[in-house]
């Protein structure tokens, strides 16, 4: 893929994203945003300047190097002038997004605290933990997954795979560390990306991923990015169709 570098602005994220399965990577400026919450784990490393990472319980922690915050969790960004990095936003479900999330449920630390977030990179660097998926669950994310226009109600998707809604429910948050709702609307959200990427506009995206509308889309996003879709395809240079053209990105990736 081609690869485009955009003219950092101060205070605004600014850079390139590579999409790839199980993740989202995000290189280049870092901005700030307001409280929000990933339905993946967040692996940041900050290569200049600094970051203040903000709990929703008034705690703060500053990073100039490494954190991690884990899924689910309502957090604040707040980065200093010219501060860049790599963020890698890792879904739970995926084999690397799933061992990470044992380490950090088995961490002494708070998971909703930001103090413990900087030491949460530690468990980064570990080798790989064997987490088997309950089959009916590796089922349900397979099909919710592959289905078009985004994963079904819970209900329809228990139904399809045996096993009760409660129990399902159940088993996302024993085993991925993450409701059922918040993994639902991430993979719609990703869907939307990948519409986008492709060429399609904000509106058809939306519909194509599961979307009521471009609204419920635009809520989605800011609620799990701190960013409208409108700011985050400007980030990444990425423009809607509808007022212009559409850039494909690649970034920088990295192994977890």
């Amino acid at each position: 893929m081609a690869r485009h570098d955009m003219r950092s602005v101060e205070g605004r994220w600014s850079g390139a994203l590579t999409v790839a399965p199980g993740r989202l990577t995000f290189a280049g400026a870092i901005g700030s945003s307001p409280m929000h919450a990933h339905a993946c784990v967040q692996v940041l490393r900050v290569t200049a300047g600094e970051v203040v990472l903000a709990d929703v319980h008034g705690g703060e922690a500053t990073t100039r190097g490494e954190a991690v915050i884990p899924a689910g969790v309502r957090h604040e960004v707040r980065a200093s002038p010219g501060a860049r990095g790599v963020s890698t936003y890792v879904e739970p479900s995926a084999a690397a997004g799933r061992a990470l999330t044992v380490r950090l449920a088995a961490a002494s630390c708070p998971p909703d605290r930001a103090a413990g977030w900087p030491a949460f990179a530690a468990f980064v660097e570990q080798g790989s933990t064997q987490t088997p998926l309950h089959p009916r669950l590796a089922r349900a994310l397979r099909l919710g997954a592959q289905r078009a226009g985004g994963p079904p109600e819970l209900t329809e998707l228990a139904a399809a795979v045996g096993i009760s809604p409660s129990r399902l429910g159940h088993l996302f948050a024993d085993q991925l560390q993450l409701a059922y709702p918040a993994w639902r609307r991430w993979m719609c959200l990703r869907k939307a990306v990948e519409a986008v990427r492709a060429g399609a506009t904000l509106t058809d995206a939306a519909h194509e991923a599961g979307f009521a509308d471009s609204s419920h889309l635009s809520r989605t996003c800011r609620a799990m990015f701190g960013l409208t879709p409108t700011e985050a395809m400007g980030a990444v240079g990425w423009r809607d169709r509808g007022s212009g053209s559409v850039q494909a990105i690649a970034g920088v990736t990295h192994r977890l």
